[in-house]
Formats: structure tokens, sequence, C-alpha cells
């Protein structure tokens, strides 16, 4: 409860209410054991119920399982949500072995991932700058961070006008060791407005640049097609 009075700025009898409150209503449950507060699984049902009720997931798992299975590497979906990407589906094409299998529950480190910097590039460099910053730039520590992650503005600012060039985000041990990754974004069609990102994702090992041209176009190809299927109401709520 200190901690989240803390990152709420509450005094610790108001924040106490209110957990009392979201325990009741069935939103949040305290570990008798430890008196942690965890979220119930009630929101996530809400969001899936969602997502759900405007048929996203039915149109966009087919496109993305049609680029893992000629890929034979992880592909993955993101959806804008505030100021932020958040994942929303995925499909693995790899053979079992030599196999890149994420968590889909973990922040998207939006500066040293490739998802990140397709999105980011889609957007005037001064607001990139201040989301990348506040997602940790510049700092020693954070989450989602690899051996070659970007730590500066400089660094970030010639990343983003690299990706607008070649068209594509890519990282290669930036979030992570021993993992390359390639994203585009996903824009409305026609209006153009940047709904998600996605992304071919695998070990470095079979990481070559000779493979970027093909996979990019496969890309594209996939989030055309999720441009024109994606839900018109779906880009103003999620």
């Amino acid at each position: 409860m200190s901690d989240i009075a803390g990152e709420l700025g509450m005094e610790k009898g108001p924040a106490h209410r209110v957990l009392a409150q979201l325990v009741e209503q069935g939103w949040v449950e305290q570990d008798e054991a430890t008196s942690h507060y965890r979220l119930t699984l009630k929101l996530a049902l809400l969001g899936q119920r969602y997502l759900d009720g405007i048929g996203l997931p039915e149109l966009v798992q087919p496109i993305i399982e049609g680029v893992a299975s000629v890929s034979h590497e992880l592909v993955r979906l993101t959806v804008v949500c505030e100021r932020g990407l958040a994942w929303l589906a995925s499909a693995q094409g790899a053979a079992p072995g030599l196999m890149y299998s994420p968590a889909m529950d973990q922040p998207i480190n939006l500066y040293t991932t490739a998802n990140g910097k397709a999105w980011l590039a889609s957007m005037p460099d001064e607001l990139a700058v201040e989301i990348a910053i506040r997602d940790g730039l510049g700092k020693d520590q954070g989450v989602g961070k690899g051996p070659r992650a970007i730590n500066t503005v400089e660094r970030l600012l010639s990343e983003l006008a690299a990706t607008r060039i070649r068209g594509y985000g890519l990282v290669v041990e930036e979030a992570e060791a021993g993992v390359w990754a390639i994203a585009v974004p996903v824009k409305m069609i026609p209006s153009g407005t940047v709904v998600g990102t996605m992304s071919i994702a695998g070990p470095v090992l079979r990481m070559h640049p000779d493979r970027y041209g093909d996979l990019y176009a496969l890309l594209e190809d996939a989030a055309n097609k999720l441009g024109t299927v994606w839900p018109r109401q779906s880009s103003a709520q999620v």
C-alpha cells in the first residue's frame, strides 16, 4: 500500500480507502500472506471483451500467422495505447529448437525495440524524444535494455532518421542480448493514422542483412492488409 500511495502521490489513509473499494468491487485482491495488492483478471477480461466486441483478434490473427509461416520467425503485433504501445497478438513461425518466444505481458521499451522505433519514427522528433526520455532514455538502468541499447538523444534522432529512410525499425541486441527484430507501422487506410506496429524477431544467429528486404516486403504487405481491415472505432478507443 505504501508503494501505491507513493506512486499516486496520496496519503496512506485515502490510498487505503481506494484500495478497499477496488477490492470490494473485484478489481484488486490482497495477498493474505504478504498484504501486497495485485490486479485481478477482471480488468484483463474487460479488455478482452472489448477486443472481441470489435472483432479485432479474428481479423488480425490470420494475417500475422501468414507472416510467421513465411518468415519462420516470431511475429508480433502491437496497438497504440495512450502514449505507448501494448502487445496485441503474436504468431510463432520458428521450428522447435532455436526459438525466440518472449512473454507477451512485458512492457515495450520504445527506443530499444523495433516496434518502438517504427512508432517513434512516425511522429515529430520533439515528441519522439519526449516519449523516449519518459521511457528511460539516458538512464543507466531500465526495463528492456540490451547490450547495444541507444543511450543518447543524438543516437535516437540518427536512428529515427534512418528508420524513416528505409521504412522499418531495426534492432540488433538493443532490447535484449541475442535477439534481432524489424518492424513497420500499421496505418489505417485511407487516413494514414498509425494504430500499431508489426514486427518479425528471432535469434541473432539467423540475422542476415540480406534477409531485411524480403522481411520488410512481407511486413509491408501484411501491414497494408491490417490497415484495410482494422476496425475504425478501435483507432479512437483502444
